[in-house]
């Protein structure tokens, strides 16, 4: 603990608020299962992580800011915060979906089951209509893939969609949050 509390802020705060986001992560994800809410099928516009991101890096920035920093925050200082915050966030609930999918079946079956519901629905869009078509064979095949589909697969999905949730809003708020000294 002496150690953590002698760590620079700059890596100290992110960590702070990356376990915190982290057990969040992992209990939203565990009562959107078991109130009948697959949460690695919630569309990308309603996805519990834009929020849950957004506060955290907002309030990881401002302890920063206020607290650490004598009331200056730099691009650079709030993209550093942002990405270990983040990032921290989509590994360990990474891992937690991992140990929950071989642990609890229903879920990798759960995620499977509906997105095949998603792409049977999209089907004919899929294989006439739109800009982009595929074959009849090629639709089977992915779903032939999908069947294959690991908890490792979906644990490396959810980082990589958290890495790209968590960039677009650790730019905006870096922006909104930075302050930087008065030179003249």
């Amino acid at each position: 603990m002496t150690q953590f509390n002698n760590m620079k802020p700059i890596f100290k705060i992110p960590l702070k608020y990356g376990l915190i986001g982290s057990l969040f992560g992992i209990i939203l994800i565990i009562v959107l299962f078991y109130s009948n809410r697959h949460p690695l099928l919630i569309p990308p516009m309603f996805d519990f992580r834009i929020i849950l991101f957004g506060l955290f890096i907002f309030f990881g920035l401002k302890e920063f800011r206020e607290y650490y920093n004598g009331g200056i925050l730099n691009f650079w200082q709030g993209m550093v915060i942002s990405f270990i915050m983040y990032m921290m966030i989509g590994v360990v609930v990474g891992v937690f979906i991992i140990a929950f999918a071989n642990l609890v079946p229903e879920f990798l079956e759960g995620y499977i089951t509906g997105t095949i519901k998603g792409m049977e629905l999209e089907k004919s869009r899929l294989l006439t209509e739109g800009s982009i078509t595929i074959s009849e064979e090629e639709f089977n095949r992915q779903v032939t893939l999908l069947k294959e589909t690991s908890p490792m697969l979906l644990a490396v999905d959810y980082i990589i969609k958290s890495c790209f949730i968590g960039f677009f809003l650790a730019i905006i708020i870096s922006v909104i949050l930075r302050r930087t000294e008065k030179r003249f």
